[in-house]
């Protein structure tokens, strides 16, 4: 008889019982995906995996909602383009965040365009953030730095009484 060396196959065949959810304070993940319409459910679906995994579940259904309306956003200013976004726990926060390469306009009307643009795009994210009693915002390029990231906070308390509320 051979001996498998996976972990989720045992000598009688059956899967071993998955392991207790890891502690919140050990949830730190990054991920990059393209620019493209398709990117936005594959980090809902990343996010809702890496809180069911560190047990942070109560908190899936508004972090999902923002994050892919942050890649999706991230995705119409650089189509094709590598988007970055992450996800973090630290002292009962939850910070999501989404880097995309859309560069600064050196003229201050086109600048102001493309933020009123990105604003616009973003008001649901704007209203779950502030359901949930978090905050957001938008990190312009700099004319010397390349790239926009928009962030959003979200406290556990305020996340888990959002999901509350819809359900």
């Amino acid at each position: 008889m051979s001996v498998s060396l996976c972990p989720l196959i045992t000598p009688d065949g059956a899967y071993p019982t998955p392991p207790a959810p890891k502690d919140p304070a050990r949830l730190a993940y990054s991920f990059t995906v393209p620019g493209e319409p398709r990117s936005a459910g594959v980090a809902r679906s990343s996010v809702r995996t890496a809180l069911q995994a560190h047990g942070l579940g109560n908190l899936v259904e508004p972090a999902t909602q923002i994050m892919g309306e942050l890649v999706a956003c991230g995705g119409r200013f650089a189509p094709g383009q590598d988007l970055y976004y992450s996800l973090c726990w630290r002292d009962g926060i939850l910070r999501l965040v989404n880097w995309d390469p859309h560069h600064s306009h050196s003229n201050p009307d086109l600048a102001a365009t493309c933020t009123s643009r990105r604003k616009r795009m973003l008001m649901l994210v704007a209203c779950v953030v502030h359901e949930c009693g978090g905050t957001w915002g938008i990190a312009d390029p700099k004319p010397a730095s390349e790239g926009t990231t928009v962030w959003a906070n979200l406290p556990q308390a305020g996340a888990v009484a959002y999901t509350a509320r819809r359900d």
